[in-house]
């Protein structure tokens, strides 16, 4: 009986523990889960301003991409490297909580942890 315990913790320990990757195009049917978005990067933008943010943009260069990777100034200083530069062309995976804007799948990443180079 402990083994078949035993047994099923692992099972259900490892189901937990494998986050679920799906391509950028299917990113917009997760709105509020917390999933990890594997894609390329196809262009990226630097907004000026009150608040600075660089964008990623996957699947098709903007406006017609088919999700967005965002991350905020007051994050940008987590990085050794100038995400804008470094990460174009890039296949990623981006792990986060998927936010659906206007239809648009975005994750807000606020770590580099949160970004797998592939």
């Amino acid at each position: 009986m402990k083994k078949i315990i035993l047994l099923c913790s692992i099972i259900l320990i490892t189901k937990i523990s494998v986050a679920q990757i799906v391509s950028c195009d299917s990113a917009k049917y997760y709105g509020g889960k917390i999933i990890s978005v594997k894609g390329t990067v196809m262009s990226t933008y630097e907004t000026h301003g009150d608040k600075k943010s660089i964008v990623l943009n996957f699947g098709k260069p903007f406006p017609d991409q088919t999700f967005q990777a965002i991350i905020y100034e007051e994050d940008l200083s987590k990085f050794k490297y100038h995400p804008n530069l470094y990460l174009k062309d890039k296949t990623l995976i981006i792990h986060g909580k998927v936010k659906l804007t206007k239809g648009q799948p975005i994750i807000m990443i606020n770590s580099p942890d949160q970004i797998t180079e592939m």
